[in-house]
């Protein structure tokens, strides 16, 4: 993973418009907004506090953009911090998930005052409800966004009980 930068533009507004790609996030944006959120996600990254980060996920054997990771929804009172993870279609049923949460994980406790990481993601994307329980998150509740009726699950990982679960290699 690599801070987004300038260059990401497509690959940012190319998964936030797709409607695949959306379709356990929520609604897909139009391309617009797409932009504004780009430069938007790209402001917040130098502000003090910060209050967004995104990052590129880099495929390491071709050196391709294949995501967007983001940590936001800093809570400096609680110590936490959400995280989230998108993929080109290409890329997505590839392991990659996995080795980007435990990375994240490991920067995350490493490098920044939070004690919780945690994500939500619709309850029935069963695919990333595996892929957190591999690298040690634990469910802590469902809940109902404001905008929508679709249920989302809450897990989260605690810098003081988690331990790195690495996947099998092949």
């Amino acid at each position: 993973m690599r801070p987004l930068g300038p260059h990401d533009s497509a690959l940012y507004c190319h998964l936030y418009t797709d409607e695949e790609t959306m379709r356990f996030i929520g609604a897909p944006m139009a391309p617009e907004r797409a932009a504004r959120s780009f430069n938007s996600a790209l402001a917040g990254m130098n502000r003090d506090p910060i209050e967004r980060l995104f990052l590129t996920v880099v495929e390491k054997a071709s050196q391709q953009d294949v995501g967007v990771c983001s940590l936001q929804n800093f809570d400096a009172q609680r110590r936490s911090v959400q995280a989230g993870v998108m993929f080109v279609a290409r890329a997505r049923a590839q392991g990659y998930s996995k080795e980007g949460f435990i990375g994240l994980i490991q920067q995350v406790f490493t490098h920044l005052p939070v004690d919780e990481l945690w994500v939500q993601f619709a309850a029935d994307h069963i695919v990333v409800e595996r892929a957190v329980i591999s690298v040690g998150f634990d469910r802590q509740r469902d809940a109902a966004p404001e905008d929508g009726p679709q249920q989302y699950s809450v897990w989260s990982v605690r810098r003081d009980s988690w331990l790195p679960k690495f996947p099998a290699k092949d």
